[in-house]
């Protein structure tokens, strides 16, 4: 008998569990886009708090905020009676929704929060908690994202570990110079998730085998180009679809394909381009100016309703890129009497971990001369391709097969470095063919 998406997926939930209650020192859940990963955390806390506190650790304060909302706003009644302590720096101005809250108690020192059932911080807050606090259990959220010299500075707290994360996301950045560290074993600019599968090889692995983000349309595609494990859509190919508004004379052939087929490419000629690509900026700023035209309406297992400007999202590989294409859409929205801010534009960096209806991604290859590990970096475009629910439209310049082929990376070779979990190329070679069957006429975009 075939079980459901939802049935398979409390199924791994109730595995994550049962490795914790049998006292698995370390264990690590992959989890694809928009898997559930902080409703895992919050799930896998909401059982454990009768064998005592449980520290959660993340990897910034946005995190952290958004997992204390997690709780406090969540209708499960063994939320009602806990108290989340929310410890922070002293520079730290947390939002008023949480300080005001009577569930939360925030405070910059984790003496204040004894009472608390659950303490939630970042791990930079974590690293500054005095060593003769011990928790027999923890959890970590986005270990992938997390350095090993976060996790160095805070191993001695916990007995055992719960990490959470995707392996597909950007590895962990660091504005130092690396080569020093490059290639020698437990690097600190590793990502905590891969110094625990060198350190303690017996860590219990578990995959999440459910996207509840990703379309039917999307999830395979993405699974095959930068998971090892493959994962599935929670819904099915008729569970979401995008209505144009019949009434609207002329629908340009990307929006009409992305609404048909969740995908829609558009290449633009094959040329060298700076960054701050004019066309393919106006190309962008177009398709938005379709998709707010087009009197889009959403179905899909949430119910039924039209498409709001904050539905959309833009993500580019630079910040140069970003402003360029800010300023175009402001023109865009303010000719509707929208604010500039109504759609979210930015680099994959800030959209890792958001989710949106629609979003327009400018390929990391478009218009460039090589191949360079920033652009071919597999995790950046996985960040890009899976923010949406229901549709992807990828504008790029034409060549990117033939840079790849032609052009082979110029980085060096650290000998004793782990590989990238996915390849680069082979991701972009993956969803290139996939793109190619879903070009879409520019003949309104030029």
């Amino acid at each position: 008998m075939n079980r459901t998406a939802a049935e398979v997926s409390n199924a791994a939930v109730d595995q994550v569990w049962s490795a914790v209650e049998g006292n698995a020192r370390t264990i690590l859940i992959d989890s694809p886009p928009g898997a559930g990963k902080s409703t895992l955390v919050r799930e896998i806390c909401l059982r454990y708090i009768r064998f005592g506190q449980i520290p959660v650790i993340v990897q910034t304060n946005d995190q952290a905020d958004d997992m204390v909302r997690g709780f406090i706003n969540s209708v499960d009644p063994r939320v009602r009676d806990l108290t989340i302590g929310r410890l922070h720096s002293s520079k730290y101005v947390t939002p008023q929704d949480i300080v005001n809250h009577q569930q939360v108690v925030c405070s910059k020192s984790v003496v204040d929060l004894s009472d608390c059932e659950i303490i939630v911080a970042p791990a930079a807050k974590w690293a500054f908690v005095s060593r003769q606090f011990q928790w027999p259990f923890a959890i970590i959220d986005e270990a992938y994202q997390m350095r090993s010299d976060q996790l160095l500075s805070i191993g001695a707290l916990m007995n055992r570990l719960l990490l959470v994360g995707d392996p597909g996301q950007i590895s962990p950045f660091s504005s130092a110079d690396t080569a020093q560290f490059r290639g020698r074993p437990l690097s600190p600019v590793e990502s905590a998730a891969i110094t625990i599968l060198t350190t303690r090889p017996d860590t219990l692995r578990i995959p999440l085998p459910v996207s509840w983000r990703l379309p039917s349309s999307a999830a395979s595609v993405i699974s095959d180009a930068f998971y090892r494990v493959p994962f599935t859509s929670g819904t099915g190919p008729d569970d979401r679809h995008m209505e144009i508004d019949l009434s609207v004379c002329e629908v340009s052939m990307p929006v009409r394909l992305a609404s048909q087929k969740g995908w829609a490419f558009i290449e633009l000629d094959d040329l060298l381009m700076p960054t701050n690509d004019e066309e393919a900026v106006k190309a962008i700023a177009l398709v938005v100016d379709d998709l707010l035209s087009a009197g889009i309406t959403f179905h899909d297992e949430r119910g039924k309703r039209r498409m709001r400007p904050s539905d959309i999202a833009i993500g580019v590989a630079h910040r140069d890129q970003r402003d360029y294409v800010r300023s175009a859409i402001a023109g865009v929205l303010s000719a509707r009497g929208l604010p500039a801010n109504a759609i979210a534009i930015d680099t994959a960096n800030v959209l890792q971990g958001r989710e949106f209806e629609v979003v327009i991604v400018w390929h990391p290859l478009s218009g460039r001369r090589d191949a360079s590990s920033f652009h071919l970096d597999a995790g950046r475009l996985c960040v890009l391709l899976s923010r949406h629910r229901h549709a992807c439209i990828v504008v790029s310049r034409g060549g990117i097969r033939e840079q790849l082929q032609q052009f082979p990376s110029t980085e060096p070779v650290w000998l004793g470095e782990v590989p990238p979990l996915m390849d680069g190329w082979h991701a972009h070679l993956s969803i290139l063919a996939h793109l190619e069957t879903h070009r879409a006429s520019r003949e309104r975009l030029c």
